[in-house]
């Protein structure tokens, strides 16, 4: 009997600098498609209510009717990388949703986001996006932080001094 599917609570789409071993996969892309790609990795994390135990009899992530051949495990959940823009723009607004034989399908109730939000920072110069580490390192607290008082801190006037 499959284990129950995960539970997604949102998803967000973040523009990255693309690793290393990105490049080769962005260049074979880019010459299927035949049209230069731009340096950018864009990060699709889905923020999971709870990460499911590692088995053997896992998943599979679908975006509308397309699986989703490779996703990883982040604190917060799991993500998947695009590399062409256009995939978000023509998915946007379709469901995530979980498969366990390719024939029956769990609906998140998530629905992919567009590229807009990661659109928004300028995705023209790669050095100046986020390293992918840094937007996977990210385990987005389930708790409100505690609001703190600051302290108000007075400077004492020190009589030896010639202001």
């Amino acid at each position: 009997m499959p284990s129950a599917p995960p539970k997604v609570v949102s998803a967000a789409v973040v523009a990255a600098q693309p690793t290393d071993a990105d490049t080769p996969m962005m260049d074979r892309l880019s010459s299927e498609l035949n049209r230069p790609l731009p340096a950018t990795a864009f990060i699709v994390k889905i923020r999971l209510e709870k990460l499911p135990e590692p088995t053997g009899d896992g998943w599979a992530l679908y975006v509308g009717d397309t699986r989703i051949p490779k996703y990883w495990e982040y604190p917060g959940g799991i993500y998947f990388k695009v590399f062409d823009q256009s995939f978000l723009t023509e998915h946007q607004g379709e469901r995530l949703r979980f498969s366990h034989n390719d024939k029956d399908f769990v609906n998140t109730g998530v629905k992919l986001p567009g590229p807009g939000a990661a659109r928004a920072r300028d995705t023209s110069d790669a050095r100046r996006l986020p390293l992918q580490s840094d937007v996977l390192n990210d385990t987005g607290s389930r708790r409100p932080a505690r609001a703190t008082k600051r302290r108000v801190v007075r400077r004492r006037k020190n009589p030896k001094s010639k202001s």
